[in-house]
């Protein structure tokens, strides 16, 4: 184990892609399960509060400690197994998701619905639910998982394999390794779309559910054993350029039906508004000047499809009036990596933007149901002109889920633009939404979670975390404020 007590020496782990500064006494980082459960009944006997430091790619604050001390699982990198037959990866989780791949297409295989941040860990992953750019047409990574390994906040090991233990209604009642284990899950109904807002609970529900997108206050997940699917022949993309919104909007609304009917199946369709591209457009050249733009992926599975499916593209490009001199299609790894950098770089121009200003992420991933979306993105645009603060919306339209970045230059504007986040969760949520599709609750998004759940609900998830952690060091200040927990 190496251990740094300097803080200059480990600075970098004080922080996420949301800009906000942490503080710790320590950082551990461990090299073995035997390690972190000897490390972790320390930190209980002393009382010592502990934040598990993944990948730090996330962006709601989860992984930034406020005080004690950082557990890193970095150094967990062993590829335990690689089953082709039955198509699955087992390994530890400080491995990112590169990595991964690296490991699965040697096989011949892939994880199709890897998160959008190649650098992400594993571990980070799961403990958020993350899904990505190809949510779309594969779902978050809870579908994917079908074995983890954790170590509970008091220092026990447990083993939790999909299909074994399942919840009575709401009341999980099972014995592990002779420990007997029975608690009772929040009685909150969760909304009927992508969503990461508090803990995952439903009736009769799977053990391994509640752990994923548990946001790092349940367990640390060490290993997992991951389902993995054949690599498509081929794939192609696309980044389609409208002089209307209105075309791009219309167009979107198309490629939705058709996927409905399953007469076309894109595993992405994403959305750039106007400022979007314009923050993109000193870098990449080819950006013309316009409102709106759609990316969308297409997974190839028989060679003999390829040109059917671009032609079926190329038609449905041309009917909804897009720029087609303009727009890019792409099907060689090179004219891939072009648009899949496009697509990549603007989360990383709204933080350094951020940075430069020294502001925090001011943003929302709300999702809301399919009738109710245009509803939720005039409203965005009506809010954002009477802030008068610079925004840029874009992300996942083709799950209703849209990342609206507010751009404050100052502390005056970051204040205001907050006001407004919580009416856009308002808004969600009034219209049968979630406040929190993809990034979670963290600590930046807790006000949010008040407007989704009554207090009553959240100190139900206070019991269930304080059921795991009794002493309440783990993961302080995620998802609910660290006060409930001392209330119940």
């Amino acid at each position: 184990m190496i251990i740094k007590t300097k803080k200059d020496e480990f600075e970098s782990y004080l922080e996420d892609t949301s800009n906000l500064k942490g503080n710790a006494s320590s950082l551990c980082i461990v090299k073995s399960k035997n390690e972190l459960v000897d490390l972790i009944r320390d930190f209980n006997k002393h009382k010592t509060p502990f934040t598990l430091s993944a990948g730090r790619t996330g962006t709601t604050g989860g992984c930034v400690p406020l005080g004690g001390a950082i557990i890193s699982t970095e150094e967990f990198k062993s590829i335990i197994e690689v089953d082709k037959k039955n198509k699955t990866i087992s390994l530890e989780t400080g491995l990112t998701f590169k990595e991964l791949e690296e490991n699965a297409v040697k096989n011949n295989l892939i994880l199709r619905a890897a998160p959008t941040e190649s650098l992400a860990f594993l571990g980070g992953a799961i403990s958020t639910c993350a899904s990505g750019v190809r949510g779309f047409g594969y779902g978050s990574i809870r579908n994917y998982v079908s074995e983890i390994e954790i170590v509970l906040p008091t220092g026990e090991p447990i083993i939790i394999k999909r299909g074994d233990i399942f919840s009575k209604a709401r009341l999980f009642d099972f014995k592990y390794q002779g420990k007997n284990f029975k608690f009772r899950l929040p009685s909150y109904i969760m909304p009927k779309m992508k969503s990461q807002s508090g803990y995952f609970v439903r009736d009769n529900m799977d053990l391994i559910d509640l752990f994923i997108g548990s946001e790092g206050t349940l367990g640390i997940v060490v290993a997992a054993k991951i389902n993995l699917q054949d690599k498509p022949v081929n794939v192609f993309d696309g980044l389609i350029f409208f002089k209307n919104e209105t075309d791009g909007l219309e167009f979107i609304t198309k490629i939705k039906k058709l996927k409905e009917k399953k007469s076309l199946d894109p595993t992405s369709l994403e959305f750039f508004d106007k400022n979007s591209l314009g923050m993109l457009k000193g870098e990449y050249s080819f950006v013309p000047a316009v409102e709106c733009a759609v990316y969308f992926e297409q997974a190839v599975e028989t060679l003999d499809n390829l040109n059917t499916l671009m032609d079926e593209w190329a038609r449905l490009i041309e009917e909804a009036g897009a720029l087609m001199e303009k727009s890019l299609l792409a099907d060689t790894p090179k004219e891939r990596e072009k648009i899949f950098e496009f697509r990549h770089r603007l989360p990383q121009a709204i933080n350094e933007y951020l940075r430069s200003y020294k502001q925090l992420k001011t943003a929302v991933d709300c999702a809301v149901p399919h009738k109710a979306f245009p509803n939720m993105y005039n409203f965005y645009k009506e809010k954002a002109k009477e802030s008068g603060i610079h925004y840029v919306n874009f992300g996942h339209i083709g799950e209703e889920h849209l990342h609206f970045n507010f751009l404050p230059k100052s502390n005056e504007e970051s204040i205001k633009a907050k006001k407004y986040m919580e009416i856009f969760c308002k808004k969600a949520v009034s219209l049968g939404g979630t406040v929190s599709a993809e990034h979670g609750i963290g600590k930046i998004k807790k006000p949010y979670l008040k407007i989704m759940y009554s207090e009553a609900q959240i100190k139900e998830m206070a019991r269930l975390k304080k059921y795991f952690d009794p002493d309440c060091l783990m993961g302080l200040d995620n998802i609910f404020e660290k006060e409930i927990l001392s209330t119940i």
